[in-house]
């Protein structure tokens, strides 16, 4: 039996990491370029991928600003409504 041709369709990438958000775009353009029939399902993952790291980042940094306020004896909005009586 004769081995099966293995096609691939592949894009090596270097990103200059001192130029992330460039450099990303420029590959992001590259891969449209290359699925037009998909671009819209592409972006729509991407948009999904950066929305989920985006809301972690915020529930960090919300959770970082609570252990904070906590810490120098700052009283948060829930705590001074419980305390008013809702």
């Amino acid at each position: 039996m004769k081995p099966v041709a293995k096609i691939k369709s592949t894009l090596d990438i270097q990103l200059d990491l001192t130029r992330p958000v460039e450099d990303l775009t420029e590959v992001i353009s590259a891969v449209i370029a290359t699925q037009p029939a998909h671009r819209k399902e592409i972006l729509k993952g991407l948009d999904i991928a950066i929305r989920d790291a985006l809301a972690e980042i915020q529930a960090q940094e919300e959770k970082e600003q609570k252990v904070d306020d906590d810490s120098s004896g700052k009283v948060s909005q829930t705590e001074r409504r419980g305390k008013q009586g809702g």
